[in-house]
């Protein structure tokens, strides 16, 4: 393996973050926490967008791109911002290769690895990184129908920056196992999360909760309505920002009495949250999603549909309940609703097994073993 690096003061690292820096959100907080670890063992010059919150970290400069742009990105989708923000990266980065030597390359997700492949030339000696969180067509298809013309420019890109890769960063274990990385030198590593609490006051006694985006493909959609079906006194909490079509679906409903809307809560108070809720719920259509860490961190189970990012962690009536039509969840939130928390119970060992699985995956020395490996 070229590049190989040995324990010494001082190693050099560009890091190029395509991504707004800090949020608290499973990309940002990804990268942050792998910085945090890198820190430890590297002088790093960071290359990241003009938006999220400032932070300080030991051994790290930050670059960012101009802070006059500083667009909306709306979630998961490619937009010519967006596009804009990556090429001031790529100039960034240019800039900084042309200053330092660095030893290693550290390429965020599709569009940073994308960034490093085109500055190799003034980094030929260096030992690149790159930490995948999903692959690049699992994204695209998340807002548009699949094309064969720019589908397989996609992937023919894709199999060029993961040649470039002397190590591979993976967040899925279906990824290990798949023959696109058969060849590449890999290890898997999971999002991390804040673990600590804020206590807010509960919005209600017994809850099933969701946190994240109202995006259409989360699947609120279709798991409200079945909800709707039963008289309960469980309510359904949503935390983030809601979307016109999920507000209006309370309303049309008359539910405001029973799904209650928090708006966006910081980590620390959806732990809170989280803690004291019943279960989790993660209806999304399809897509690579691990927020089912969140609620497993809590020793809390998951209701979710059965797709194979959610297949990752959860095991129908072993840690969670797993569903594929309307009628299974019908048939779930039936004996859920009805037994209500004695149901969860027997899920406790597979839970609690499922945690430590995921404490491991974030043990520090072990990343760093792997990262240097």
């Amino acid at each position: 393996m070229k590049g190989d690096i040995k324990r010494k003061s001082k190693k050099k690292m560009l890091f190029i973050a395509p991504s707004p820096l800090y949020l608290e959100k499973g990309s940002s907080l990804r990268m942050h926490s792998i910085l945090e670890k890198l820190s430890k063992h590297y002088e790093i010059d960071l290359v990241t967008y003009s938006l999220g919150k400032e932070f300080k970290l030991k051994n790290v400069k930050i670059n960012r791109t101009p802070k006059w742009f500083m667009p909306e990105l709306p979630v998961g989708k490619p937009t010519k911002s967006k596009i804009l923000l990556d090429f001031f990266m790529l100039l960034k980065a240019v800039k900084l290769s042309c200053i330092n030597k660095y030893d290693v390359i550290h390429c965020e997700d599709f569009e940073g690895i994308g960034i490093g492949y085109f500055i190799g030339w003034l980094n030929w000696k260096s030992r690149y990184v790159y930490d995948l969180h999903n692959r690049i067509l699992d994204n695209i298809h998340l807002n548009s129908k699949p094309n064969k013309i720019k589908d397989n420019l996609l992937k023919f890109l894709e199999k060029k920056f993961a040649n470039k890769s002397d190590k591979i960063i993976l967040n899925w274990g279906k990824y290990l196992q798949d023959d696109f990385f058969k060849d590449r030198d890999k290890f898997l590593y999971y999002d991390p999360l804040e673990l600590s609490v804020e206590k807010i006051d509960l919005p209600a006694k017994k809850y099933l909760i969701y946190s994240g985006n109202f995006e259409e493909y989360q699947g609120l959609s279709d798991f409200i309505p079945i909800f709707l079906k039963f008289k309960t006194d469980i309510k359904l909490i949503l935390v983030g920002n809601p979307s016109e079509k999920i507000k209006e679906l309370i309303k049309n409903n008359k539910a405001e009495n029973r799904i209650i809307l928090m708006g966006r809560l910081s980590i620390k108070k959806t732990n809170y949250l989280i803690k004291n809720s019943l279960a989790g719920i993660l209806p999304r259509r399809s897509g690579s999603c691990m927020k089912a860490i969140h609620y497993f961190l809590w020793e809390k189970s998951v209701i979710a549909k059965n797709t194979f990012s959610n297949r990752e962690l959860i095991k129908n009536n072993y840690n969670g309940f797993l569903y594929k039509t309307d009628r299974e969840l019908e048939n779930i939130l039936k004996e859920i609703l009805n037994g209500k928390k004695k149901i969860f119970e027997k899920l406790n060992k597979g839970i609690l097994e499922t945690r430590k699985k995921i404490f491991n995956i974030w043990d520090n020395e072990g990343f760093i073993r792997e990262y240097e490996r």
